[in-house]
């Protein structure tokens, strides 16, 4: 059966109740009746008889004579990591680094000290430029030397897509120059037979393989007239099919500026006035070929 408090013991532990937490009042109920309560039976009785403390929370392990020295030590500019090492020497503890920084920043206790070298002091480096270690030049390249990965002029590689995306891959780069200069097969096959390639244009495979390299299988397209092929899908399998989706592109594009310009109320001849119902230019031509090599 469950001992009884007394009304003795139970006045003292409403006077000593108020503001304290529940180990300090357990301590205390034991040393004045000479008990051996736990904790967890004093926590019983105060909440059976509703008697209440008035503190909320977990009890700070810090007592206001710790706070205190942290202030002290944060006051003289020393930073975190000595401040912990003076606290845990003083009160014989083990705390981190991080717990102390974070105490401080509780308590908003802040020390001069940010990290940052204070004005007028000496470099650990200082009057070391220019120095090496002995031994180190064993290690370094020697002139003249070429990696590993060196390729001479003239190497092809397949180059690989961009991380991320699945296209934009897959076609032959050729070596062109020292030290590591890379160039489009197809645009160096392009230029040697018909010409620079126009800013702003593209070079594509007219039956849509990527290894035919053949001059007549090279379109010069711009990127608009490109943005047009692949959006309704006009590049075949066939280059001179191509051709024709390049003349359907352009045709569709000046019908599409032709409605737009009506739509905004320009008149027919207002929009030829503008030049929008102009047919676009040949702007590659090869000598002894009527048919157009790329349209602009």
């Amino acid at each position: 059966m469950a001992r009884r408090y007394s009304e003795e013991e139970m006045a003292f532990l409403r006077s000593i109740a108020p503001g304290r937490y529940s180990d300090e009042i357990t301590k205390m109920f034991n040393e004045r009746f000479r008990a051996q309560k736990s904790r967890t039976a004093i926590r019983s009785v105060l909440y059976k008889n509703g008697i209440r403390s008035g503190v909320s929370g977990p009890r700070s392990q810090y007592a206001e004579e710790h706070i205190n020295y942290l202030r002290k030590l944060a006051a003289k500019g020393l930073p975190n990591p000595e401040i912990t090492r003076r606290f845990n020497e003083r009160f014989r503890l083990a705390k981190t680094e991080n717990s102390i920084q974070i105490l401080r920043c509780k308590y908003k206790i802040k020390t001069r000290s940010g990290g940052r070298f204070n004005k007028g002091s000496t470099p650990w480096n200082k009057g070391l430029k220019g120095w090496v270690a002995p031994g180190a030049e064993r290690t370094w390249f020697k002139k003249g030397n070429r990696p590993q990965t060196w390729m001479p002029v003239g190497t092809e590689r397949v180059r690989t897509p961009h991380k991320g995306r699945t296209t934009a891959g897959d076609y032959i780069d050729v070596k062109v120059s020292e030290p590591n200069k890379w160039k489009l097969k197809h645009h160096l096959v392009w230029e040697a037979h018909w010409g620079p390639i126009p800013k702003g244009h593209a070079v594509i495979f007219g039956d849509g393989d990527n290894r035919n390299f053949d001059p007549e299988n090279l379109i010069c397209v711009s990127r608009k007239q490109l943005a047009m092929l692949n959006l309704r899908g006009l590049i075949k399998n066939h280059a001179d099919l191509t051709r024709v989706g390049v003349m359907i592109a352009d045709l569709s594009a000046q019908v599409n500026a032709r409605k737009k310009n009506l739509e905004g109320g320009l008149s027919t001849d207002d929009s030829h006035a503008a030049g929008l119902g102009e047919t676009p230019q040949e702007v590659v031509d090869v000598p002894g070929d009527s048919q157009t090599r790329g349209s602009r």
